[in-house]
């Protein structure tokens, strides 16, 4: 979903992205706030019509400053993350808000909790700056800057509120389970707390389709999808959490050779029942892979002409033996390929494949027996 995105700009270090969902959502809360303004105004303690602007481009402008209010929230969460190890790979502005990609979770519940806070604190400051020191200082400015500097600082102080609130994997989520985790495992934790934030989505869902808020029900839909997603990956890390890549990796590599042809590859992998190999040059080095993927296009006629070399991915992903299989696990999902090549000391030493890495699953089940009797 996050690659129909655009960056924007770096801060940090960190890529700023632009989802083509936000390009569909903008103008819609452009619009949800134009609708409003008069009931703004009167919030603000403004009457209407001294509001000048048409509020059409009020509600442009103040959409365009929450999200960038949303954007400078991820940078406090990735901030913080950054300085506990964890790489930051982007944050991305999208249908509902922003989101942080990160390398991996914080582990320790005190680091997660500090990182899961750190945006609603952002959010928190930078409203009671706007609503209780700016805007008193502005009185005398016109109707129009007075009533984007309360409804930015309203919403982001409500924003940091609803943030809290304990609706796994919101950031109130994230410090629940931190606490969770302070007196049990985090696979445990994260059962806990996506249990207790599916239950929240459900009420919130509810309760948005009885009052017709169709942005409520669109969020209570993110969180328990998020909330099954970070109880799958969690489990995950709890599977293979014992294992190293070693454990389960092919140590008898079958690879083929970079000048045979595609037809010749063929009837390899029907022989052998394979579909990857490593690929190797004429000195028996490593020097790419190819996979059925890569030759499933190409005509009968062509299999007889095409060499491996020429259709083979150079780009090789590669494995340490001694890395944990979590870690392995991620990397293959990241690059949507189906083999890792296990490189030790510049040889290939091995090949970890999706099926190997789902043995783990049987492993950890015999493993427990054996530890509990």
């Amino acid at each position: 979903m996050l690659k129909s995105s655009l960056t924007i700009m770096k801060v940090a270090g960190i890529p700023i992205r632009i989802h083509v969902s936000f390009l569909i959502i903008l103008p819609f809360f452009s619009w949800v706030i134009a609708t409003n303004i008069g009931q703004i105004a009167r919030m603000a303690a403004i009457d209407p019509g001294n509001v000048a602007l048409n509020p059409l481009i009020i509600g442009f402008i103040l959409a365009v400053m929450l999200f960038i209010s949303v954007t400078f929230h991820e940078i406090s969460h990735s901030l913080v993350a950054q300085k506990k190890g964890i790489k930051i790979n982007s944050i991305t502005l999208m249908l509902l808000g922003g989101v942080a990609q990160m390398d991996d979770d914080l582990q320790n519940p005190k680091d997660e909790a500090l990182m899961a806070a750190a945006g609603p604190l952002f959010s928190l400051i930078f409203g009671g700056l706007l609503l209780f020191i700016i805007r008193p200082m502005i009185t005398g400015f016109n109707a129009d800057i007075r009533l984007m500097v309360y409804y930015l600082g309203y919403i982001n102080i409500f924003l940091a509120i609803f943030n809290l609130l304990p609706a796994f994997p919101s950031d109130g989520g994230r410090i629940l389970r931190s606490l969770i985790a302070l007196k049990t495992s985090h696979y445990k934790a994260t059962k806990i707390a996506t249990a207790i934030g599916k239950a929240f989505a459900l009420l919130m869902g509810f309760y948005g389709f009885l009052y017709g808020q169709i942005i409520l029900m669109l969020i209570a839909f993110f969180i328990y999808i998020g909330a099954s997603q970070e109880k799958e990956t969690s489990l995950m890390r709890d599977v293979f959490g014992p294992f190293k890549v070693k454990d389960l990796m092919t140590e008898k590599v079958i690879t083929v050779r970079e000048d045979i042809t595609i037809s010749e590859l063929l009837d390899k992998m029907l022989k052998e029942k394979h579909s990857g190999y490593p690929v190797v040059d004429s000195e028996g080095n490593l020097s790419g892979c190819v996979t059925l993927e890569d030759i499933k296009d190409i005509s009968e006629q062509s299999q007889e002409l095409k060499s491996v070399e020429e259709v083979m991915a150079c780009n090789i992903i590669s494995v340490h033996p001694e890395e944990d299989l979590f870690e392995a696990f991620k990397k293959m999902s990241r690059s949507e390929i189906g083999r890792l090549m296990v490189i030790e000391d510049g040889e290939l030493i091995g090949i970890l494949t999706r099926s190997d890495i789902m043995k783990a699953h049987q492993l950890k089940i015999v493993k427990d027996k054996k530890e509990n009797k």
